[in-house]
């Protein structure tokens, strides 16, 4: 438990939660705290699935999951360390209303927080007491695809970058603006005031979605996690699932450039959107509804070449599970792919596989796009790094802007902007990602099978 305070970061590299800028800012904030490192440090994953199977809608289980930061490395995230706090089941998923589950957990923190609670310490036999845009996110709806796009990020170059003045390749016109200003939980507090939020779900509701208030608002609900006396002074409160990020930009980008008719982002919808828009005229659709092919589309014979280098992937046991499966050569398509599967195609496959197969415009943007996931997800950062792989995927996505249309830009691919401030904040992904919690309900579900098998048996 005293590992963050009694070992020593020698390099200055980012390897542990301890190490990022919004640990040590409450450190500041709160220096009684501070100076008792066996006061716990947690981390909080709610998470649902279906005990029954996969394709089963009618009933969900909702673990909530505690991760002791205090420990190293090496054992945090480990299922030895895992809390499970409790259970939300139910025959829909909470929503809105976890806020009345968590009311129990959030109690039992303010008691931690406001009294504490004397713990045994069995090594010194002694006791002891424990979205990132928001209103500047400038997205529009596309008027054919009927989808909200994400684009726009030349506002992350440096201002004298000349991109900024480049009309043609974009969306016509010049960007000005600056990169959007991080908000403080004050902030945040100060726009929650007057929402008022009515918890439970609606039983005479028509259609499939609640209905809007009159006016536009970025909040939802006031989390219940402000009842927490310094959960407004925190400089990160919620993070990123990295997991779901990769495994969405991957599907959009693969099933694009494959041009799976289902999956794919580039469609009749997607080219009238750039009519539209008034850009990248050679891409317009005919009176007819017919277009051409983009740069980034494969032909069968490209198809074949990608997929049959994928079908030929031999890798270690227990690195991945066999890709070469996914690879269906006979409907040109991938089938079947993983989140985990996502992440070692992302990380060390695509790159590969597509190098000869498209245009080298279209390569080189992927290649940046891989190498940016791969060293996001490394276990030990240097802050000057950080500060270069910012200006990397700021310019990456600039690039893909030139080519893939904006139905592409969907909220997953926006928010990789916001990875490395989140890294420098919080400190490596590995602590803040969902694998840990994913395989920890893999061993619930395996539970729950085999008592159903034993009262089948039983009976």
């Amino acid at each position: 438990m005293r590992w963050h305070a009694s070992s020593e970061n020698l390099d200055g590299k980012l390897r542990h939660p301890r190490d990022g800028k919004a640990w040590k800012e409450f450190n500041q904030q709160f220096p009684e705290f501070a100076s008792e490192p066996r006061n716990v440090r947690l981390g909080l994953a709610p998470d649902g699935f279906n005990p029954f199977g996969s394709m089963n809608t009618n009933y969900t289980v909702w673990p909530a999951l505690l991760f002791p930061y205090n420990f190293p490395p090496w054992m945090s995230m480990k299922q030895t360390s895992m809390i499970l706090s409790m259970m939300i089941p139910g025959k829909h998923m909470p929503g809105n209303e976890i806020d009345i589950y968590l009311q129990s957990l959030i109690e039992e923190l303010r008691e931690l927080w406001d009294d504490g609670v004397p713990t045994y310490d069995a090594s010194l036999k002694e006791t002891l007491s424990c979205p990132s845009c928001n209103f500047d996110a400038k997205e529009f709806r596309l008027c054919h695809g009927k989808k909200n796009c994400y684009m726009g990020h030349r506002r992350f170059l440096p201002e004298n970058h000349m991109f900024r003045k480049d009309k043609q390749h974009f969306d016509g016109f010049t960007e000005t603006r600056l990169p959007p200003i991080t908000l403080s939980g004050t902030v945040i507090l100060e726009q929650l005031e007057g929402l008022v939020v009515t918890l439970g779900k609606k039983v005479d509701l028509v259609g499939r979605k609640r209905g809007r208030a009159d006016e536009v608002l970025q909040w939802r609900k006031r989390s219940i996690f402000f009842k927490l006396p310094y959960w407004k002074h925190l400089l990160l409160h919620h993070n990123l699932d990295v997991m779901h990020i990769e495994k969405n930009v991957f599907d959009n980008l693969v099933f694009t450039i494959l041009d799976d008719k289902n999956k794919s982002k580039d469609h009749l919808n997607a080219r009238k959107d750039l009519h539209a828009l008034g850009i990248r005229s050679e891409l317009w659709p005919d009176q007819s509804g017919k277009y051409l092919p983009a740069c980034f589309t494969m032909t069968k014979r490209e198809k074949d070449m990608f997929l049959t280098i994928l079908k030929s992937v031999k890798l270690s046991d227990g690195y991945s599970s066999d890709i070469s499966k996914c690879a269906d050569l006979n409907q040109r398509k991938l089938v079947g792919l993983k989140s985990h599967d996502c992440h070692i195609l992302m990380g060390q496959l695509l790159s590969i596989a597509i190098r000869n197969v498209l245009p080298q415009e279209v390569v080189f943007v992927v290649i940046e796009l891989c190498s940016f996931f791969r060293d996001i997800c490394s276990k030990v950062f240097d802050t000057k790094e950080l500060d270069h792989l910012q200006e990397h995927i700021s310019l990456t996505l600039c690039h893909l802007e030139m080519i893939f249309p904006p139905s592409f830009f969907t909220v997953m691919v926006h928010l990789i902007i916001h990875l490395t401030e989140e890294v420098k904040l919080g400190g490596p992904i590995h602590f803040r990602w969902m694998y840990p919690i994913e395989r920890y309900l893999l061993l619930i579900l395996c539970l729950i099978l085999v008592c159903l098998i034993v009262c089948l048996i039983v009976s």
